[in-house]
């Protein structure tokens, strides 16, 4: 321990005795140790992190892939996910292999205290959720399965404990006080306890409900509590100690195929190979310690990639803190030569080497920690504005700080370790001698100097590729036809049905809301919709249209939208053929519709869809519905999608009518009119929460929110790796030149010229640039498929991109080369001769 902190104490020493060097490396770890801390703090809580419940590895997530009819409601891209509750439920009563089985859906809320009304995230749960995850209140109880017998029957909820801390201020009286919900009087029994959000990153419910409250909370849809083919829940189980996933799918597929027999018969018309493939059907288990990994489809590959950029910026700064430990080791090794003289081994001079490196990763990674709190804050409320998830944190915990400090022990060891064992290689007798230090490099250091600039430059080849290549997606999809103009736009969205308005009165409202708006000064048009645009929110049906028969292969599923009059001319989007809909399309008269582009092509490649009738469902389905339009596609859920076939409804004529978001284009600035919008709505009823009010660009940045933080952040690893590159090779040459300063006196006393003295310096750097892109190049072309599910209108092997950033390089190079071979060209023969 004694020897440990002498090294210590003179290793501190010897880094105070050079500022200057000091301060660089330091600066140089703690960007990079900073950078992979932030990164890795957003990667733990979304990809990494297990859920805070009691034994999470015993969780698993119940899906069943085969073919599906009737309703699908799902919050992923995989729909086999969700299940019906009668389903659900018999599997919940009869199964004999799970420890509990448990169910939840997420649902919007409006809820009314003490006269303040507010939006919130509600979340309907079996009786069993907290008792199956091992979770117990802060305050009063949570809920048991007495609470999900009877549907309607059991009005209560459990607050979250960040909801009740922040609505509530964490006030006990809240116990057994009555909240309007949606509508409905529900009496608070329970606060759940601190740091539990929920089985699902990204989605933190403010309150729970009983399931068995759904067609109170979920206006128009009353029949899911019995309906065998609405697919709508979630459903986790645990497993019991010991038993295996396997164990328990083989455990639970007699019971479940029995079950799918029983549904068979409430299906209409199925062919005899689609109820065999139905029959078939399996119940998976994926493991469920870390929740739903709805999040994480989206946003795992931009976090790995990420992750990826800031492990090579990393790695950059390793190289570089260890080429500077290698030059200053080189002025050490009389020293080095003289502690061995005296008795010291080999091995307690490279660990005093070492010691003196994780010193410098300490103080950088101390550093780095700082920068680190600050970016990950940063981060994490640009990731919440943004609305890709939300309820992280953006502290460093115990996990953070862990890696934090592992990141700085390896750092250090990596940038110390070769740099010592090469400077304690030399002869004791040579390094004796009286002759300059700065001559006595080895080759073999030179070589190794030489390869850890190459090593830089190569890896700042892959960063600014994969920048390159993001920053141009980003382009694109900036500069994409979203098939509607977005200028001058202003957006909100409201959810009468949760203040317990009917579809009749929601559509009422809707209708005195564009005529109101319309009168409002500086308003240029109003638009209706139901479901809001470019949210990633989508609704779907099977759909029978006139004369499929004919085409047997022909795709079923359709995406929908109600709109309301005039709709697609206040949007800017172009009608093709036929006309928009009018106030005389109403609930009363003939259902009508309208197809976009792709519907057309799709159903009507030969034909006039004008005059078609169509309707969804499939089966014996009366055509009831007529197309009266034709309208060019345009990007519904997200800026990225492919032309969908969509059918157009007229709000008027949608039976469960209940939500709707309103599209206002201004004659000027959209954002002037916003408080008058809101003014107008209060006016027709001052308790209905207006939500999501922003421009439409506002909207559009968001839906490219994660696009526009990949090239973001790439940039700006790319351009550290450039600066630390150009560091690097500046470092290396400017050191040659003090190296072979004689040389070059030689050189210019026999007739060199400054060109020929700045061509052989800067020819040097620019061998090693070379080499180092070549080997980048290659090393891109190979890591950049990797990135294919990130690009958009850009190939991952992209000509312009590569040339570009190898010109970049090229240019950052010339630069770096450029100021010590300007010193060369100052160097005066005469003294150069007498260099030693």
């Amino acid at each position: 321990m004694g020897t440990i902190m002498q090294d210590l104490r003179y290793g501190a020493r010897m880094l105070l005795k050079k500022p200057g060097f000091t301060l660089i490396a330091v600066t140089t770890l703690a960007l990079g140790i900073g950078a992979n801390t932030a990164i890795f703090s957003l990667l733990d809580q979304v990809m990494l992190r297990r859920l805070p419940v009691e034994k999470p590895d015993e969780l698993v997530v119940l899906r069943s892939p085969g073919p599906m009819r009737g309703h699908v409601s799902s919050d992923s891209s995989d729909n086999f996910t969700s299940f019906s509750y009668p389903m659900y439920k018999a599997l919940r009563e009869k199964n004999a292999v799970f420890a509990g089985l448990m169910a939840r859906y997420a649902i919007p809320l409006s809820v009314s205290f003490s006269g303040q009304t507010e939006r919130a995230a509600g979340e309907l749960v079996s009786g069993n959720y907290f008792e199956v995850l091992g979770v117990r209140p802060a305050m009063g109880r949570v809920f048991s399965l007495e609470d999900d017998k009877l549907a309607g029957a059991h009005p209560v909820a459990v607050l979250s404990h960040g909801y009740w801390t922040r609505r509530f201020g964490a006030n006990p009286s809240v116990l057994n006080q009555t909240l309007l919900i949606n509508g409905h009087q529900l009496t608070v029994v329970g606060v759940a306890r601190a740091g539990f959000g929920g089985v699902q990153t990204g989605q933190r419910p403010d309150v729970f409900i009983p399931m068995t409250m759904q067609a109170q909370m979920v206006p128009g849809q009353d029949k899911r509590l019995t309906d065998w083919n609405d697919y709508w829940m979630a459903v986790i189980g645990r497993l019991k100690p010991g038993e295996t996933s396997a164990q328990a799918e083989a455990g639970v597929l007699p019971l479940y195929q029995s079950l799918l027999v029983e549904q068979l018969p409430s299906l209409r018309n199925p062919t005899k190979d689609w109820s065999d493939r139905f029959l078939a059907k399996r119940l998976l288990l994926t493991p469920g310690g870390r929740g739903r990994l709805v999040a994480q489809s989206d946003m795992g590959t931009p976090l790995w990639a990420l992750f990826g950029m800031v492990l090579l910026v990393l790695l950059i700064a390793c190289t570089n803190v260890a080429n500077l430990l290698l030059v200053r080791g080189l002025g050490r090794q009389r020293e080095m030569a003289i502690r061995l003289a005296l008795g010291a081994s080999r091995w307690q001079l490279v660990h005093q080497l070492l010691v003196e490196s994780l010193l410098l990763s300490f103080i950088g990674g101390a550093v780095g920690l700082l920068l680190a709190s600050w970016v990950s804050d940063a981060l994490v409320r640009a990731v919440s504005d943004g609305g890709m998830v939300t309820g992280l944190s953006a502290g460093l915990d115990r996990r953070i700080l862990a890696f934090g400090f592992a990141l700085s022990v390896m750092t250090g060891v990596i940038c110390g370790l070769l740099p010592a064992r090469r400077v304690t290689r030399g002869e004791t007798v040579s390094a004796l001698k009286d002759q300059s230090s700065a001559s006595s490099a080895s080759l073999s250091q030179t070589r190794l100097r030489k390869g850890l600039v190459v090593a830089q430059v190569a890896l700042t080849m892959l960063l600014l590729v994969g920048a390159g290549l993001m920053a141009r997606t980003l382009w694109n999809l900036r500069h994409v036809d979203l098939g509607m103009k977005p200028e001058r736009m202003m957006t909100f969205s409201l959810a009468p049905d949760l203040n317990g308005y009917k579809p009749v009165q929601a559509i009422a409202l809707a209708d005195n809301l564009r005529e109101s708006l319309s009168a409002v000064p500086g308003v240029q048009a109003v638009a209706v919709a139901e479901v809001s645009l470019l949210t990633n929110s989508n609704v779907g049906s099977n759909v029978t249209v006139e004369g499929a028969t004919e085409r047997p292969n022909a795709e079923t599923h359709v995406l929908k939208n109600w709109v309301g009059p005039d709709s697609f001319s206040a949007l800017g989007t172009p009608l093709v053929a036929g006309r928009e809909f009018k106030l005389s399309d109403t609930a009363a008269s003939q259902q009508v519709a309208i197809i976009n582009e792709t519907a057309a092509k799709q159903y009507f490649p030969t034909r006039n869809p004008i005059g078609a009738r169509f309707a969804f469902g499939g089966g014996n389905v009366q055509l009831d519905t007529e197309i009266v339009g034709v309208v060019k596609d345009n990007k519904h859920s997200s800026v990225r999608e492919q032309p969908k076939a969509f059918f157009y409804l007229p709000y008027a004529q949608d039976k469960e009518f209940g939500q709707m978001t309103i599209y206002v284009r201004a004659m000027q600035n959209a954002a002037i009119i916003g408080p008058m919008l809101r003014n107008e709505v209060r006016r027709l009823d001052a308790n209905l929460p207006v939500f999501d009010l922003k421009t439409m660009e506002t909207v559009i940045g968001e839906s490219l929110f994660g696009e526009r933080m990949m090239a973001f952040l790439s940039v700006c690893f790319g351009v550290l790796a450039a600066l630390l590159a150009a560091i690097g090779l500046y470092g290396v040459l400017a050191y040659w030149v003090v190296q072979r300063t004689h040389e070059i006196g030689i050189r210019m006393a026999l007739g060199a010229g400054p060109h020929d003295v700045r061509g052989l310096v800067m020819g040097q750097g620019i061998r090693l640039t070379l080499i180092g892109v070549v080997i980048g190049l290659a090393g891109a072309l190979g890591l950049t498929q990797l990135m294919k599910t990130l690009l958009y209108g850009v190939g991952a092997a992209d000509p312009i991109t590569f040339v570009a950033v190898a010109v970049l390089l090229g240019l950052v190079a010339l630069l770096a080369c450029w100021l010590p071979a300007r010193r060369a060209t100052k160097v005066d023969p005469m003294i150069a001769l007498r260099y030693e």
